[in-house]
């Protein structure tokens, strides 16, 4: 990661990605946490920023000491679409398919629970992205 400049709070940031091309975006780090994985051998970093553009961008680092995987996501809210870019390809998402899929990778079944949560979800991805 490689920080650029600073004003008001925000920095301009470059962040190396492997899969597609490096990523510069003016933003803030909101976010980051890391863990090992003992069977793996590896450490894994993830960052949050939050970009002047109202989008959030996420940062994957894995590294096993010798080798480093980099990974970012640029993402954002169109109307009722999430576009998620990995800097080789731009990809639109419907909200509602979107929440459909993590409910199905977290095992949720459509409760009103469930629906409640995705349905509040959906709300706050729209009011985050203003």
């Amino acid at each position: 990661m490689t920080m650029l400049s600073e004003s008001n709070g925000m920095r301009t940031f470059m962040l190396p990605n492997d899969i597609g091309a490096d990523m510069e975006f003016t933003g803030m780090l909101c976010s980051e946490n890391s863990y090992h994985d003992h069977e793996a051998g590896t450490i894994t970093k993830q960052r949050l920023y939050l970009t002047d553009a109202k989008e959030q961008v996420y940062s994957v680092v894995v590294s096993d000491g010798v080798n480093k995987d980099q990974r970012v996501y640029k993402m954002r809210v169109e109307n009722d679409q999430c576009r998620i870019d990995n800097g080789l390809f731009d990809v639109a998402l419907d909200l509602h398919l979107l929440a459909s899929v993590v409910r199905g990778l977290c095992g949720l079944d459509s409760t009103s629970c469930a629906d409640d949560f995705f349905s509040t979800m959906v709300e706050t991805l729209h009011a985050a992205n203003g």
